[in-house]
């Protein structure tokens, strides 16, 4: 009986990892996505390809570009055209932007009480939490509203 109970809370958790559910989905591939990101640029910046700008530049743009294709389609139902990909690149930038301002605020007013290190951990934490979940539900009300529409 208890090993019935720890089967069916590992296929629940496996279900749950393995993006049963668009939100789990779209955390996966955001995960895939930062791996691919950060080895870019690690690649680049490591065997001297490139200046550290120029490879994190091509790091955030591949990882956007395997984001919209991972996600548009198996996370909010969109076709790939010119919509969806227009939907994709405003919520990209609009997050950057918004990532950009939360770790400018948290960093020299909200956390100024911390230790540098951790201030810097914290700040940058704010940076990615929030924009994660405003994109994803931002993307989720656009595409909704592009796929309604036909």
């Amino acid at each position: 009986m208890v090993l019935d109970q720890r089967v069916i809370r590992m296929n629940l958790l496996k279900s749950m990892l393995l993006g049963r559910t668009a939100l789990a989905r779209y955390f996966y591939y955001s995960v895939v996505v930062t791996v691919v990101d950060t080895g870019i640029v690690w690649f680049l910046t490591r065997f001297s390809v490139t200046s550290l700008v120029a490879a994190n530049t091509l790091g955030v743009v591949s990882g956007f570009i395997l984001h919209y294709v991972l996600a548009s389609r198996s996370v909010f139902g969109a076709r790939y055209d010119a919509a969806g990909f227009a939907i994709y690149l405003g919520t990209f930038l609009a997050g950057l932007g918004f990532a950009n301002w939360l770790i400018y605020v948290s960093y020299h007013y909200v956390f100024m009480g911390c230790p540098l290190d951790l201030r810097i951990l914290f700040s940058k934490g704010v940076s990615v939490a929030v924009p994660f979940f405003a994109m994803y539900y931002g993307r989720k009300f656009l595409f909704g509203m592009l796929n309604k529409r036909g």
